[in-house]
């Protein structure tokens, strides 16, 4: 159970822990296994490793583990940037803990221009529950209890276009009471952190969203 995410916008460190990242070698391949939660240090609920944004940044997706990931940059503080290859076909960072068994070498897909795109929480969502940089976690907000927490909405790294993949669904409904945290731009599904599932997406209809919301980048 993750009772506090502290990676959900965090932000003056990214800035620290960018300016340490080296070059990984070049498409090397990995099981992906699950990862501990950097708030708790437990194992993440759900299993697999949250796919962020930016280091400390927001959720976008999941990798499940045994699914493959091609680590393209790695950070200091061993954040690891490349593509999610299994399921989602993401560019994104995964966690710390989060890389496992080698799966060989393949050419880098992920570029320079996509990391610095994804850095900005605008081009993956909208009507954030606080002002950029100033929470670490989402909302209370009401929920309809029973509703499915998938931890996979989106298919690729367009997230104005490539919404609506449902996959991975937690193995139980949420509760009557979920962390909300943005909606994606499409408007169809909010990011909420459930107190036994973790992290993913909902239908909007399950939520009831906090206000004021916040369009402000960063």
């Amino acid at each position: 159970m993750d009772r506090r995410m502290a990676l959900l916008g965090a932000g003056g460190v990214t800035v620290a822990v960018l300016a340490g990242a080296q070059a990984a070698y070049a498409g090397h391949t990995h099981a992906i296994q699950t990862a501990p939660s950097p708030s708790t240090g437990q194992p993440i609920a759900g299993g697999g490793s949250w796919i962020v944004n930016k280091p400390s940044g927001y959720y976008i997706g999941r990798a499940m583990p045994a699914d493959t990931f091609d680590n393209e940059v790695t950070t200091t503080g061993n954040w690891h940037y490349g593509r999610a290859v299994t399921g989602v076909n993401m560019c994104g960072w995964v966690l710390p803990g989060s890389l496992g068994a080698d799966r060989g070498d393949v050419a880098d897909s992920c570029s320079a221009a996509t990391r610095e795109a994804l850095s900005h929480r605008r081009t993956v969502g909208r009507d954030y529950n606080a002002a950029a940089h100033e929470a670490t976690d989402g909302s209370a907000v009401p929920a309809v209890s029973g509703c499915t927490l998938y931890y996979n909405y989106f298919h690729g790294s367009d997230f104005a276009a490539n919404g609506g993949h449902w996959a991975n669904p937690a193995a139980g409904g949420i509760g009557a009471t979920v962390r909300y945290r943005f909606t994606t731009n499409d408007g169809a599904a909010a990011i909420v952190r459930d107190d036994v599932q973790g992290w993913g997406f909902v239908p909007i209809g399950c939520v009831t969203r906090p206000a004021p919301l916040f369009n402000d980048n960063d």
